[in-house]
């Protein structure tokens, strides 16, 4: 076998905002493993910047060794959960892969065979209000049940202006609403933006303050009167040690998973051990992969029979992409190309 990687870059159609800054470009690294008799695994490395706790020049190091990764991947035994959790992911894709002996197929449910689709949300970006107003109507008029809204970065009166605009056009019955903060607020404000944010029915709002900010969390999800999702609060967290903390300490309603940023879908199936557990909703996000993370993750979620909206990307925000193996139908996506 011989394990290639190669850097790449995707470019957005347009900046991807969020309350943290905006995104211009998306960088990965391709891990190619081509075995002896030419069948070609793929797998994306792609840490987020702002968000991921990989060490960029710890990751860089690490890929040129391409031996020693590719001794580890034919043993399995590799364990970068802790320190470079993109890395991780890949390796547990490529992984996969290779048990199961057909390239793109990382588990085999119905999903992958192309029996059954996954309910996504649709996904608003940060814009002006009239322009998030525009987008969120066309994804409800597309199909969409859900549609989640980044805030945190507008005026937070134009951001109830835009919530109350959404439902006077649609009612919590019809569409369900999900914002995400991205830990835009803190002790001074979240309180009371919370108590402001009651009248628009929301789902639920995505970490309102900053990751790591453990006793205001735990009592902004005591006394908020919207339903609160831990996301980037997981990252850099390991189940074993620290769900007691989280769930038991903390109680949020809901746990939010990217399995690129929080160490493959090892940790993320033991996070959900720990969520049904304790009775606690969960749904998955993608981190802005390209199609070949993308496919990966959706394949992940056919795994669990999760009734909630998940987070999954289309991969439209690129101007190039590799090809995919998703189609949408309505707020459903499906694996256009299933696997045998």
């Amino acid at each position: 076998m011989q394990l290639n990687i190669q850097q790449h870059s995707l470019r957005f159609l347009k900046p991807a905002a969020t309350s943290k800054g905006a995104y211009q470009t998306r960088e990965l690294w391709l891990l190619q493993l081509i075995t002896d008799e030419g069948i070609s695994y793929r797998a994306e490395c792609a840490p987020l910047p702002h968000l991921s706790i990989d060490s960029v020049a710890l990751l860089e190091a690490t890929l040129q060794d391409t031996e020693m990764l590719q001794s580890q991947l034919l043993t399995g035994d590799y364990n970068y959960r802790e320190t470079l959790p993109a890395l991780q992911f890949a390796l547990e894709c490529l992984s996969r892969q290779i048990h199961i002996g057909i390239p793109g197929l990382l588990f085999e449910n119905n999903f992958s065979r192309g029996a059954a689709g996954i309910h996504i949300n649709g996904l608003v970006w940060m814009a002006d209000r009239d322009t998030m107003f525009q987008a969120a109507c066309a994804k409800a008029e597309a199909g969409f049940r859900c549609v989640k809204l980044k805030v945190g970065a507008l005026d937070f009166d134009e951001e109830c202006r835009l919530l109350e605009d959404l439902r006077r056009r649609y009612n919590p019955f019809k569409l369900e609403l999900r914002v995400d903060a991205n830990g835009a607020w803190n002790a001074d404000d979240a309180f009371e933006k919370l108590g402001d944010l009651k009248r628009f029915s929301l789902h639920s709002i995505e970490q309102p303050v900053p990751a790591g900010a453990d006793e205001l969390m735990a009592e902004v999800c005591a006394k908020s009167p919207v339903p609160v999702a831990l996301d980037e609060a997981l990252i850099g967290l390991n189940p074993e040690r620290d769900a007691l903390r989280i769930l038991q300490d903390i109680r949020p309603a809901y746990l939010v998973f990217k399995p690129t940023l929080i160490g493959g879908f090892s940790v993320a199936d033991a996070w959900i051990q720990q969520a049904r557990k304790h009775h606690k909703g969960w749904w998955a996000t993608s981190a802005l992969e390209s199609n070949i993370g993308l496919s990966a993750i959706a394949q992940w979620c056919g795994e669990y029979q999760n009734t909630l909206h998940q987070g999954l990307g289309t991969g439209a925000l690129f101007e190039e992409n590799f090809p995919s193996t998703l189609n949408l139908k309505g707020e459903e996506m499906w694996m256009e190309h299933p696997v045998p």
